[in-house]
């Protein structure tokens, strides 16, 4: 496939639809633009018509894939606050607000779930490692890109959260 400008034009409105519709804190919608480039250079170097799989859903996959990954990497870095800073309530403002307080203003009930989530997982006595990867599981990670955040074997920390919860379920099992 080559890779020019013509192919960027050619899939830039895909791109501005994704970027219209995804919300990252701490990332401009002109950033989050350039990424999702980067991603279709990326996509194009990297697709193989041989395997069986059309371009523009390899494409979308891939853009799909980086918008998580920018998502989660946003999480995990803490926001800059000052005193001096305007926490606005308007679109263009809200990224500077803390991230759990601009969720439950956007959806209240999905706030609620996440946090009985939280309150369930932190009763658990998980270590980061298995916390994180939970977090990313439930994002839709797939288990190569959560090795790759994790810096260590998803496959392992998964193993381990398996054998913790077997040991809790056979308690509860001998005691009743």
């Amino acid at each position: 496939m080559e890779i020019d400008d013509n192919l960027i034009l050619q899939w830039e409105p895909k791109i501005q639809k994704m970027v219209s519709t995804s919300f990252i804190i701490g990332l401009d919608k002109e950033d989050l633009a350039q990424e999702l480039r980067i991603a279709l250079v990326k996509a194009a170097k990297s697709y193989d018509e041989s395997r069986g799989v059309v371009f523009h859903t390899y494409l979308h996959t891939s853009l799909v894939n980086t918008i998580r990954t920018l998502i989660s990497k946003a999480q995990r870095i803490p926001l800059q606050r000052s005193m001096d800073m305007n926490y606005e309530w308007s679109q263009d403002h809200f990224y500077m607000m803390p991230h759990a307080i601009a969720r439950a203003l956007i959806s209240p009930d999905t706030y609620a779930e996440e946090m009985e989530a939280n309150l369930w997982v932190e009763s658990q006595g998980l270590d980061h490692k298995e916390k994180l990867f939970l977090q990313l599981k439930l994002e839709g990670l797939t288990m190569e890109e959560i090795t790759e955040d994790l810096g260590e074997s998803a496959y392992k920390v998964r193993q381990s959260l398996r054998e913790k919860f077997k040991v809790e379920s056979n308690e509860i099992d001998s005691s009743g």
